[in-house]
């Protein structure tokens, strides 16, 4: 089977193009054709890992961003349409998979979107409303949505669109386990505002007055860096909270932690809690209604109301402060990730494929 992802930029770090490697990589193990489609290119090669046998093509050797003129990014996006417009006459494919919304609108006015099905990663109102009329007018007309959650998959259904259930892979293996007995926290997230860690830091104030010993790594980058910097700074946070990048070997960095806090404002279904489950990490998040809460139901982690600084900082000393708890939700969180391993997720994709064949 020929199957073919379209992405905006498959070089950059971010949740979706880790989500697509992933996904990619276990089609092309099971002998499938597997092209990448790349609008952008904004470093020279992608950074998660990719099967040898996987296809890559680009169209713009430049990076993608919406805060250059607009009469820029026109031009851009003509320059894809017409790429992409060619590729597929060029190359036609069994299966197109357009990663979330943008990539999605240029299948939909390239012609592309009858032989398409959408990867949707964000949840269903991330979109102010006008957007989300125009997005669900423009994905009426593909071959199906996939949602990762059944909250959003449900949201889709009641404005009559058709949306399957199959989330993220937990690609980590779970032989590694974490190091219950470091003082040291982990947070893994573009540094942007839907991350919340703008609220994380003023909550680990009190918890590092209490816990002098402990300190956190938050990796990731992004346009809010300056900003965390001098808020954890003025917080006077600098020898406990660090910003150490990009990390090329995140599973090294969870497995050496005692446990993972997410601050997150909205989330789809967060490749960084499968990830941190799978290497049996505990989780203290903010109770965001589509990811944290399907993933930490049943005990599986510690869920804190949404944005409630206080309530997060009584969390996180309390998980400091309980290592039986920790090892609680460790225990709970290898279990839950059963139902996302490779083999589980390649079926229910393949069970779409046929089912929609018939």
């Amino acid at each position: 089977m020929r199957i073919s992802f379209f992405i905006l930029d498959i070089t950059t770090g971010g949740g979706i193009e880790r989500a697509t490697a992933i996904l990619s990589n276990v089609f092309a193990q099971k002998g499938h054709a597997v092209t990448i489609i790349s609008a952008f290119r904004q470093n020279a090669t992608p950074i998660f890992d990719l099967n040898k046998n996987i296809s890559i093509v680009y169209f713009l050797n430049e990076s993608y961003t919406h805060k250059r003129p607009i009469i820029y990014i026109l031009i851009q996006y003509i320059k894809v349409i017409r790429a992409l417009k060619s590729y597929y006459k060029k190359h036609p494919q069994d299966i197109i998979i357009g990663q979330a919304f943008l990539a999605c609108f240029f299948l939909w006015i390239t012609g592309n979107n009858h032989n398409a099905y959408i990867g949707e990663h964000y949840k269903y109102d991330v979109y102010k409303k006008f957007i989300r009329i125009f997005r669900n007018y423009i994905y009426r007309t593909f071959r199906g949505i996939v949602a990762l959650t059944s909250n959003d998959a449900e949201r889709y259904h009641s404005h009559g669109l058709k949306a399957t259930v199959i989330p993220n892979i937990a690609a980590f293996s779970t032989e590694h386990s974490c190091n219950h007995n470091v003082k040291r926290m982990i947070s893994v997230g573009h540094l942007h505002p839907s991350k919340g860690y703008d609220l994380l830091l003023p909550a680990l104030k009190p918890v590092f007055k209490k816990h002098p010993d402990w300190h956190i790594d938050i990796y990731g980058e992004g346009d809010d860096r300056q900003m965390l910097e001098k808020l954890r700074n003025d917080l006077g946070l600098n020898g406990h909270v660090n910003f150490p990048g990009f990390a090329y070997n995140i599973q090294k960095e969870y497995c050496n932690s005692a446990f993972y806090v997410m601050s997150s404002r909205y989330e789809g279904l967060p490749m960084v809690l499968l990830e941190a489950m799978s290497c049996g990490l505990p989780i203290v998040s903010f109770n965001c209604k589509e990811g944290p809460s399907t993933l930490l139901r049943n005990d599986a982690g510690y869920l804190v109301p949404p944005e409630n600084i206080p309530a997060m900082s009584t969390a996180i000393c309390q998980m400091i402060e309980n290592e039986q708890l920790r090892k609680s939700y460790a225990k709970k969180a290898l279990e839950v990730i059963k139902d996302y391993s490779p083999e589980t997720i390649y079926k229910k994709w393949i069970n779409l494929f046929e089912s929609n064949d018939n």
